[in-house]
């Protein structure tokens, strides 16, 4: 479905003529968008553009977990307030200044107009709308609580991106400042610590402190071989990227050094117990049964690590074993979570018990994300007063040794 050019000209509700450039699905629908904008319109007329179908080509997914949470919040609340779901789209799409998600809520709305159920409209676009939140969707059409399960649906990825934020966050500084110091400090083997000591050894019969001697001959190591070290590690790097993308087993034994880093690795291990636990509870709890759960989730969940637990899973289920065995067995999951989901199967309320689990992982992960920060913090501090404090010491020295010398 492309998305035609027109041009218009038009006044404005304080009496300006305006004039410009928009893309819609048709005649009509630019009409109504331009009447949003409280413009009167004096002339509109479709024109062909190259440059425009270029620019239409989009890679990757549209609709960022942010703009997908504003969109589910905004349906939901016109679902809830009565509104239909082909006038609420319409009227989300009528508002949408960014033009390709226009076109992308506009889609929607054809094909529900056409016919087609909102679940199945959203299945046609994978990239933008994610396996859960159709399959919920789905279920909200057959119970007939649609405006419920968006709303609660956007709490959910709303939830999720929340986490994910915390997380990056707290280790994204860290990162940017260790790898600030480790510039700085290859700066100063590179630039200072040449200049400095050649000044020194000018002077006849001095003789460089061990420490500082030993920065000048890493420096020189690194100017000799600068082509070599840089390009070894980049080879590294490239080899462990590709091994990772390609090598199953390589990219799933990465995975589980990733699990076991200290302080790091735990987040990781919360981050997608969470998601597993809120999706569980999201679709059992609403007549999903756990084999088809555990198959949307195996679609999603990218950590392959608990892939695998997923697939133990439903294997087990399949062969009449115990839906908690897998979860006990792993090692990667929280004892808590798998002694929860087995005591769910002998009460027979799972969904309910995954449900007040994922409300204690959440309020865990935001404990374990300010705990992360507070000891990265003093440790990162640490070793970056020590790296400048070393490499001002091996400065200073041969300053202080040449001045007892004169």
């Amino acid at each position: 479905m492309d998305l035609r050019n027109f041009k218009y000209t038009a006044i404005t509700a304080d009496g300006k003529t305006v004039k410009g450039r928009i893309e819609a699905l048709n005649r009509n629908v630019c009409i109504k968008f331009l009447q949003t904008k409280n413009y009167t319109i004096k002339s509109l007329d479709e024109y062909k553009s190259f440059i425009s179908r270029l620019d239409q080509i989009s890679i990757g997914s549209l609709l960022k977990t942010k703009q997908l949470v504003f969109f589910m919040k905004q349906l939901g609340s016109l679902l809830n307030a009565g509104v239909n779901i082909l006038n609420a789209l319409e009227l989300l799409s009528l508002q949408q200044e960014n033009r390709l998600l226009r076109k992308l809520y506009f889609e929607l709305y054809q094909q529900v107009y056409n016919g087609i159920s909102f679940s199945k409209a959203l299945s046609k676009r994978p990239k933008e709308f994610p396996s859960l939140l159709i399959q919920m969707i789905e279920v909200g059409e057959i119970t007939g609580s649609l405006p419920q399960t968006v709303l609660k649906m956007s709490e959910y990825y709303e939830n999720q991106m929340k986490i994910n934020q915390d997380i990056q966050g707290a280790i994204r500084m860290p990162i940017i400042y260790l790898a600030a110091t480790i510039l700085i400090a290859i700066g100063m083997l590179l630039f200072v610590f040449p200049n400095i000591t050649g000044l020194f050894l000018s002077f006849e019969g001095a003789e460089l402190p061990g420490i500082t001697q030993f920065f000048l001959d890493t420096g020189n190591f690194m100017a000799d071989y600068a082509l070599l070290i840089f390009g070894s590690l980049g080879l590294m790097i490239g080899t462990i990227m590709v091994l990772n993308k390609y090598n199953e087993k390589f990219h799933y034994g990465l995975s589980v050094v990733n699990l076991k880093m200290p302080v790091i690795g735990q987040l990781i291990q919360m981050n997608n117990q969470i998601m597993i636990a809120n999706s569980l509870s999201q679709m059992m709890s609403n007549g999903i049964n756990s084999l088809k759960a555990l198959q949307t989730i195996r679609t999603f969940i990218k950590n392959v690590v608990y892939k695998q637990v997923i697939i133990d899973t439903m294997n087990h289920i399949e062969d009449g074993k115990p839906f908690s065995k897998a979860f006990l067995e792993s090692p990667y999951i929280d004892p808590i979570m798998a002694k929860m989901i087995a005591t769910g199967e002998r009460t027979g309320d799972i969904p309910k018990l995954l449900e007040n689990l994922s409300v204690y992982y959440n309020g865990i992960s935001q404990l374990r994300v300010a705990q992360l920060k507070n000891a990265i913090q003093p440790i990162l501090l640490i070793i970056v007063y020590a790296i400048v404090g070393v490499m001002i010491l091996a400065i200073m020295l041969p300053m202080l040794s040449l001045g007892s010398q004169i």
